[in-house]
């Protein structure tokens, strides 16, 4: 008999992650690599970058008291938008999973509506909404409100990136709500418990996974956004992203920029990798116990 000539043949699970996998590495991981490595490099306002490995620029970020408080300007701003759309958005998701198909197809419609707009026309509303002799200013001026300042604040800031950000977590909550089984509800009400108390120790955790990837998402985004931060809050309210902005496109100082933008992105996620683990342990403990 003749030998079979052995032949590797990758299996179909590898063929299928390949394509991702190769996006991944060029989408993500070389400019992430590239990222660090300007990061590490020096900067002179004669030559430009200094290509000599250095961790000056990670020590003028953290400390530099400057730097410090728009780190946690930036975390504030991304953690209020969170707990602000969760909750706006969950009450919207709850409805939405009880409604009938035709409703919650109108409801879809509308949550989705807003990103049918580009975010930078979105902005651009908001500040004629909130700016001076806007809306809001010409509704607080007869109440002898006209003296509060909402542009360039922090408010601003969250108002809009709530309204960018609504969507997602509005989206993640109505696909957890319906994975539950309609018939645990009905069983918590059958034993005497109350419309609250079935909402508070069987719909609410049942809906963690939801609340969690909504909230992830939300967070991750808000400490990055761009647009909205730069519009609303304008140079006297500055974030991480647009300090990276005049680090890198103004002054052209992109190893201080790249610097930054690393610092933020670990920050992110290590809070993200934390979060996870807090709300995993509390669902876990609230379910099963």
């Amino acid at each position: 008999m003749r030998a079979r000539l052995w032949r590797w043949r990758p299996p179909i699970a590898l063929l299928l992650v390949a394509p991702a996998a190769l996006l991944y590495l060029v989408l993500f991981v070389a400019p992430f690599g590239n990222l660090t490595l300007y990061s590490l490099y020096e900067y002179s306002r004669l030559s430009g970058v200094i290509k000599t490995l250095s961790l000056r620029n990670y020590q003028r970020f953290w400390l530099d008291p400057f730097y410090l408080l728009i780190l946690a300007r930036t975390l504030r701003v991304s953690l209020v938008a969170t707990l602000a759309t969760l909750l706006l958005g969950y009450p919207i998701a709850l409805y939405m999973s009880r409604a009938t198909p035709r409703v919650r197809g109108w409801v879809t419609l509308l949550i989705l509506s807003p990103l049918l707009v580009s975010v930078v026309v979105r902005s651009f509303g908001w500040l004629i909404i909130l700016g001076p002799n806007g809306l809001i200013d010409s509704v607080l001026k007869p109440i002898g409100l006209a003296e509060v300042k909402i542009m360039h604040t922090e408010a601003a800031i969250v108002i809009g990136l709530v309204n960018v950000f609504l969507p997602y977590l509005v989206l993640s909550v109505v696909a957890s709500l319906q994975a539950i089984d309609p018939a645990v509800p009905r069983a918590a009400a059958s034993l005497g418990a109350g419309p609250w108390q079935v909402f508070w120790h069987v719909t609410l955790p049942l809906s963690l996974p939801g609340i969690l990837a909504g909230c992830l998402i939300v967070f991750s985004l808000g400490a990055s956004a761009f647009v909205t931060p730069a519009l609303l809050g304008g140079a006297e309210y500055k974030v991480l992203s647009v300090l990276i902005y005049q680090q890198t496109m103004i002054l052209q100082n992109w190893p201080f920029g790249a610097a930054i933008a690393f610092a933020l992105l670990l920050i992110v996620l290590l809070l993200v990798t934390v979060q996870a683990r807090l709300l995993e342990r509390g669902r876990f403990r609230v379910v099963f116990h």
